[in-house]
């Protein structure tokens, strides 16, 4: 019933949010997940906690505590944003680092912009529309019907090409990039519960998106970029772009790929763990 309630009143929320500052929103987004994860959902914070003590050993109980409050509030003003997003001004909202060098061949060869579930991911395609580089994702469909409405709407506003996680969804991919387009894949991802990667310290597989990513790049001589958005004030990010990697002048196997990959994005995630979306969810190893 609580759930129930709290999702009625969160699609009030959301249409009324629309109409004021972003900054407004933001904060508004930051004290409702506080009273969400302390009133109604505290399994939240004691599966992030209880992650925070494997990443982080040698933390102290006081350190863990300001890293699963700073995660809840960074959840509960992304979600917030989600419904300004295309108010955001890239001269007071973002800064950029390393696009000139990441952009210098795009749309000359394809391009996969592998990116993480960090800060506010969406900032991205906000950033990457304002700097003219049209781009297509492939993203899950939110469950949650309030959720995927919020997210059809935001990426519509951006202007993002939502592509689906299947055959089709794989077949207009080898498209766009053929036709020297870029495409974003999330290297961190979930499924039926459990994270792919990051591995920490989990075997190498090739079911998710670092394996997919690879062969893609591998098939279609793509140029990897690594993106994330990393929160740097309430309202203020980073997008950073790392410098573009061939793989094709890597020697390796899809498993050396996936550990390849995998030793350059979990370093990021791991430095910022309290802006990470998925710190709650279960790392199990992959069968």
């Amino acid at each position: 019933m609580a759930q129930d309630l709290w999702q009625s009143f969160e699609r009030l929320l959301h249409r009324g949010l629309r109409r004021l500052p972003v900054a407004v929103v933001s904060e508004i987004g930051a004290r409702l997940a506080w009273l969400k994860i302390r009133v109604i959902d505290p399994d939240v914070a004691r599966k992030a906690r209880a992650n925070l003590r494997r990443h982080l050993p040698q933390a102290s109980d006081r350190e863990i505590e300001r890293h699963v409050w700073r995660f809840v509030a960074n959840v509960g003003r992304l979600m917030a944003e989600f419904t300004v997003l295309h108010r955001f001004d890239p001269a007071r909202h973002m800064e950029f680092v390393g696009a000139d060098e990441a952009r210098a061949d795009v749309g000359q060869v394809p391009t996969i912009a592998l990116c993480l579930h960090l800060g506010n991911w969406e900032v991205l395609a906000a950033g990457l529309k304002s700097i003219g580089i049209p781009v297509a994702s492939v993203a899950e469909v939110p469950t949650k019907e309030l959720h995927r409405e919020v997210a059809t709407a935001t990426r519509k506003d951006l202007d993002v090409e939502i592509l689906t996680p299947d055959r089709s969804g794989l077949l207009r991919v080898m498209s766009i990039l053929k036709a020297k387009g870029v495409v974003a894949l999330f290297a961190d991802e979930k499924r039926n519960g459990n994270m792919m990667a990051p591995l920490f310290g989990r075997r190498t597989h090739v079911q998710g998106n670092l394996a997919l990513a690879a062969r893609l790049a591998r098939h279609t001589n793509a140029q990897l970029i690594i993106a994330y958005c990393e929160r740097i004030d309430k309202t203020r990010f980073r997008l950073n772009f790392h410098r573009p990697i061939r793989l094709n002048a890597v020697v390796g196997d899809a498993h050396a790929d996936v550990a390849y990959l995998n030793d350059l994005i979990e370093p990021i995630v791991r430095r910022h763990l309290d802006q990470w979306y998925y710190l709650d969810d279960a790392i199990e190893p992959i069968a």
